[in-house]
């Protein structure tokens, strides 16, 4: 009996929702022991990659409502983790970068990740973990053209 294209996509859906399912929960943990939800790594993480970032970028990237990244920063700011600076070309606009703090506490969630990737990768052979990246890099490839065809 041969698989249909569609029962293909039935059991990757599955298999990418059972992933987040069981992977999510550990991570989370990770998270909250430092005191982060999700939506604070996430800005993290995001300063981290694009640094001096205004609300509207920053909320453009996210995917939320600038009033949305208003609160989610203020907590950051609050715990030192980032810092807001006035624009040295356009006084009117308020960029956003990590603190000292923050950067350390981004490294930290990496180590974290990073070790505990390590040791689910080394459950897998090398042809395995290569077949894992190709199928994770044509994923990537696949969210950012639907993301663009979304934006217009």
């Amino acid at each position: 009996m041969q698989i249909t294209d569609s029962e293909v996509r039935t059991q990757a859906y599955q298999l990418l929702g059972q992933l987040l399912v069981r992977a999510d929960p550990a991570r989370m943990e990770q998270w909250a022991g430092l005191g982060l939800t999700m939506t604070q790594v996430r800005v993290l993480y995001t300063l981290q990659m694009e640094d001096g970032l205004a609300a509207g970028e920053l909320a453009e990237r996210l995917n939320v409502r600038p009033s949305t990244v208003t609160r989610i920063v203020d907590r950051l700011v609050r715990n030192k983790l980032v810092a807001r600076d006035l624009d040295e070309s356009d006084r009117r606009l308020v960029r956003h970068r990590l603190t000292t703090k923050g950067a350390d506490v981004f490294r930290e969630l990496q180590s974290m990740g990073r070790e505990r990737l390590t040791r689910v990768f080394d459950r897998l052979d090398d042809r395995q973990v290569e077949r894992v990246v190709e199928a994770l890099q044509d994923l990537i490839e696949a969210v950012e053209a639907v993301a663009s065809e979304e934006q217009g």
